[in-house]
């Protein structure tokens, strides 16, 4: 006979599991929540905005075609921030331990479509560094285009400034408590449904009806000494 899995039965399944459901969804959240505080480090963030522009040696007035030759830069500018030629003089001029390579992983350069707006933002563990470290690469970005470029259509909309008390941008307790709970979760149900279907034993009247097809003749008390 073809079985089928009603909604008493998977109920009954997690209702003869709900302790080992329960405390593993406990475990695994309380899991996340102690590798959030103690292995993972606080990341913070800074932005610097520039801006491409026309050139200030232009006649008053932005023309299309210019804003459409600032556009097509935009992604040549992006390499150029990330490139030796910039972060090997922001290292230097900071003293930073870290490499100009690992500095690049540190920075990301974003700008939205059709915009001559470019974002900087720098990561790091410290959110002085990174405040420090974006407006410096924005400086230093400003001269080294003029000279490889030879423009002088960059200029800095808005410095870094990560206010008098940032918070990290990761990692996120809540999150990531959620995400350990519903693991822990997950887990315990499947172990519950595991365990349901590999018990091969007929405990009630209606289970050997519907295993065996088979009416039930009579059932034996259990006693109790």
């Amino acid at each position: 006979m073809e079985e089928t899995l009603n909604l008493e039965d998977i109920l009954d399944v997690i209702k003869k599991n709900l302790i080992m459901i329960i405390s593993l969804t406990l475990l695994f959240g309380a899991l996340a929540a102690f590798a959030t505080a103690l292995l993972m480090t606080p990341q913070y963030e800074a932005n610097t905005q520039i801006l491409v522009s026309q050139s200030q040696d232009s006649d008053a007035g932005i023309n299309n075609q210019e804003i459409q030759a600032n556009l097509q830069l935009i992604n040549t500018y992006r390499d150029i921030i990330k490139s030796p030629t910039v972060l090997d003089d922001v290292v230097a001029n900071l003293n930073l331990e870290q490499t100009t390579a690992t500095l690049s992983n540190q920075i990301t350069v974003n700008n939205q479509d059709q915009s001559q707006v470019l974002t900087v933002t720098v990561t790091d563990e410290v959110p002085e560094n990174a405040e420090t470290i974006a407006n410096e690469v924005g400086t230093v970005f400003q001269e080294r285009v003029a000279e490889v470029m030879s423009v002088d259509n960059v200029s800095i909309l808005a410095p870094a400034d990560i206010g008098d008390n940032p918070s990290p941008v990761s990692p996120q307790p809540l999150i990531n408590i959620a995400i350990g709970l519903i693991l822990g979760a997950l887990l315990g149900l499947g172990i519950a449904f595991l365990r349901a279907f590999l018990d091969k034993r007929l405990t009630t009247e209606e289970e050997v009806e519907q295993h065996l097809d088979l009416p039930v003749l009579g059932t034996v008390a259990k006693f109790h000494k």
